[in-house]
C-alpha cells in the first residue's frame, strides 16, 4: 500500500504523545476483534435459526459481515505498521495507511446499508414515505461524506491533518449519521408506541420489547458517532479512532439484534401461550378436584340414606 504522508510528524513527540497516540489505536483494534466475534456469533445464530429468510434479508446480512471482516483485516493491518513492522519509527506510528479505507469509507457504506434498511422497515411499519426518503437522503449524505473523507486522508495520509476538506466531510458524516439514527429511533419508537395502544396481551409486550430495543440500539450508535465527532475535532490525538473504528461494528450488531431479536420474541410468544395452557389447567383441575370432593360426599349420603332404609325395614320385619 502506497503511504502518501503530505504533513510530517512533530520534530521531537512527547512520552505522552506518543501514549495518547498508540493506546487508543491499540484499544480500537481489540474492541473492533471483540465486536467481531460477538457479529460472528450473531451471523451463526441467525444463519441456524432463520434459514427460510427472504433472501433480500440475507443478502443484506452477509454482505455486512464480509464488509466487517474486510474493515477489520484494513484496521489489523495498519496495526501491524504502527506495532510491528515499524515499531520505534515516529513517521509511521503517525501514518493511517489503510485509514482512509477502513474508517470513513467501508463504515459508511456499512452504516448506510443499515440504516436504509431500518428505513424501509419503518416504511413497512407505518407506510410513511417520508420518514423513508428523510432516512435515504440523510444516509446517503454521511456515505458521500465518508467518501469525501476517504479521499483527502488518501491524499494526506497522516494522524495529524486537519485540512479544511477533512474536517468539513468529517463533520458532515458524522453530523448525518447522528441525524439519521436519530430519525430512526424517534420515528420507530412512536410509531410502535401508537401500535402497541392498539394491541391487546402478548402483542402489547412484544411491541414493549421492540420499542425498549429501538431507543437502546438507537442511542448507542449515535452517541459513538458524536464521540467520535467530538474527539476528532477537539482532542489532538488519537482518541478518536476508538470510536471510529467501532462504529461500524456497532450498526452491524444493531441489525443483527434486530433480525435475531425474532427468536426471543418467539420463545417469548411460546412461553406465553404455556402459561396460559397451565393456568387453563389448573383451572380445569381445580374445578374437577372441587367435583371429586362433592362426588365421594353425595355417595356417601346415598349409601348412607339406603343403609337406614335397610334398618327400618329390618326393626319392622
Amino acid at each position: 500500500m502506497v503511504w502518501h504522508a503530505v504533513t510530517p510528524p512533530p520534530n521531537d513527540p512527547s512520552r505522552d504523545d506518543i501514549i495518547w497516540l498508540a493506546g487508543p489505536r491499540l484499544l480500537g483494534l481489540i474492541f473492533n476483534w471483540g465486536l467481531l466475534g460477538v457479529l460472528t456469533t450473531q451471523v451463526y445464530i441467525y444463519n441456524v435459526n432463520f434459514p427460510k429468510d427472504k433472501r433480500v434479508s440475507k443478502a443484506i446480512v452477509y454482505i455486512v459481515y464480509v464488509l466487517d471482516w474486510a474493515q477489520t483485516c484494513a484496521a489489523t493491518y495498519d496495526g501491524f505498521q504502527w506495532f510491528v513492522y515499524g515499531w520505534g519509527d515516529i513517521p509511521t506510528l503517525y501514518g493511517v495507511f489503510t485509514d482512509f479505507l477502513n474508517v470513513p469509507l467501508l463504515s459508511s457504506i456499512i452504516g448506510s446499508i443499515v440504516q436504509i434498511f431500518f428505513g424501509w422497515r419503518i416504511w413497512a411499519i407505518s407506510q410513511s414515505r417520508m420518514t423513508f426518503v428523510v432516512v435515504v437522503l440523510l444516509s446517503c449524505l454521511q456515505l458521500g461524506a465518508g467518501g469525501a473523507a476517504a479521499y483527502y486522508l488518501y491524499q494526506d495520509a497522516s494522524e495529524v491533518t486537519r485540512s479544511a476538506g477533512l474536517v468539513r466531510a468529517v463533520g458532515i458524516r458524522l453530523g448525518a449519521s447522528v441525524a439519521v439514527d436519530t430519525v430512526i429511533a424517534v420515528s420507530m419508537t412512536y410509531f410502535l408506541v401508537r401500535s402497541r395502544g392498539e394491541a391487546l396481551g402478548r402483542m402489547h409486550s412484544v411491541l414493549t420489547r421492540l420499542i425498549r430495543l429501538t431507543v437502546e440500539t438507537g442511542t448507542i450508535t449515535a452517541l459513538a458517532a458524536i464521540m467520535d465527532l467530538l474527539f476528532f475535532l477537539k482532542a489532538h490525538n488519537a482518541l478518536h479512532q476508538v470510536t471510529g473504528v467501532i462504529l461500524c461494528k456497532l450498526y452491524s450488531n444493531t441489525l443483527l439484534v434486530l433480525f435475531n431479536n425474532r427468536l426471543v420474541m418467539a420463545n417469548a410468544a411460546e412461553t406465553t401461550v404455556h402459561a396460559s395452557q397451565s393456568l387453563a389447567f389448573r383451572a380445569a383441575s381445580r374445578s374437577q378436584h372441587e367435583t371429586w370432593n362433592i362426588r365421594p360426599t353425595v355417595l356417601d349420603s346415598m349409601e348412607l340414606q339406603t343403609s337406614r332404609g335397610r334398618d327400618v325395614k329390618g326393626q319392622a320385619v
